[in-house]
């Protein structure tokens, strides 16, 4: 059976689909990978799902009409990779589809697996979540499983860090995973505040938050209620979204603030043990020039991104990849 697996990934940054074609039959190899925009209005529509609470597809036609938008998405992403590959090398595809709501007892999804294997001809594996949580995990991160195949090597302490919409981080102790959660928000907050204010999905390079102050009341505020929670955990998005304290009069200083939100949440996980030797990092908040600069005040040591194995930009989808090629989730046939 050929090893080639397809993943997908979406992220709570909701804002576009990446996917992969990745070969696991000497190890690991990245053969194709693509990166397609969401339809205009899915990530507004989307966070004003989960700030109402809407967790499954019949809670609100708002859902139904995301859900139907992520699988033509998926489809066309899906479709763009098969044209550099034949159809009949792909073992399975990875679906992870979007999070709605997650806590440990039950994670919802909304993106129909059956819908896109009948589209495609190719079986999907899907509902990671769930299945981690019913063999005794958190159901989130998944991506630290993924983190040790490809980065861990003996004698060596290493911390990775995927900053999506939430951030979390993996801490390898040579070959074994020490610990892995999610630490705090990740670009979330960050893209909320620069929709709400400034009718853009994200503060590019972060431009916006740099030319604003840190508002060191505020940010103690929102570190006091984060500071709380321990490790391991697995966040969900719609906590942070209902935090109070996201209003200003300065936008610039909320997006700086939050900035140093995301940086402090990161940084309290790598010094919450002994400081590893190498800290890497992945996913959309590296694009953004200022966080990535109060990181390294923050953690004090240098970083660097996990482009020397593969583009930070499609870290998760090849984990779902790697997830399908194990069978982490539940699998569906297409229908004759």
């Amino acid at each position: 059976m050929s090893k080639y697996f397809i993943g997908l990934m979406t992220g709570t940054s909701a804002d576009s689909i990446d996917g992969c074609v990745v070969d696991f039959t000497d190890r690991f190899k990245l053969i194709h990978s693509k990166s397609n925009s969401l339809e205009k209005n899915y990530k507004p529509k989307y966070e004003e799902a989960i700030k109402k609470g809407f967790k499954k597809k019949n809670d609100d036609k708002m859902v139904l009409k995301l859900e139907e938008s992520l699988n033509k998405s998926s489809v066309e992403l899906i479709k763009d990779l098969l044209e550099e590959i034949d159809t009949s090398s792909i073992s399975g595809i990875g679906f992870p589809g979007q999070t709605m709501f997650h806590d440990t007892e039950r994670s919802y999804q909304i993106g129909c697996a059956q819908f896109i294997a009948d589209e495609v001809g190719i079986e999907v594996i899907h509902d990671f979540r769930n299945y981690d949580m019913q063999k005794g995990g958190l159901g989130a991160p998944l991506v630290p499983e993924f983190h040790k195949y490809l980065f861990a090597e003996s004698n060596k302490r290493k911390v990775i860090f995927n900053i999506g919409g939430i951030s979390n981080g993996t801490y390898l102790d040579g070959e074994d995973i020490k610990v892995a959660s999610d630490v705090g928000p990740g670009n979330c907050l960050i893209d909320l505040v620069a929709m709400h204010y400034f009718g853009m999905p994200y503060d590019e390079d972060g431009k916006i938050a740099a030319s604003g102050q840190i508002d060191y009341q505020l940010l103690h505020s929102l570190l006091d209620k984060i500071r709380t929670k321990s490790y391991p955990r697995a966040d969900d998005k719609s906590y942070y979204y209902n935090l109070d304290e996201l209003k200003s009069d300065k936008p610039e200083n909320l997006l700086a603030t939050l900035c140093e939100l995301t940086a402090l949440c990161i940084s309290d996980f790598c010094h919450s043990f002994d400081l590893p030797g190498e800290i890497l990092l992945h996913g959309g908040g590296t694009k953004n020039n200022f966080l990535m600069e109060r990181l390294e005040k923050s953690i004090g040591s240098s970083l660097r991104l996990t482009d020397h194995l593969i583009p930070s930009k499609f870290v998760e989808s090849a984990a779902f990849a790697y997830l399908a090629y194990l069978k982490r989730g539940l699998l569906v046939e297409p229908r004759q």
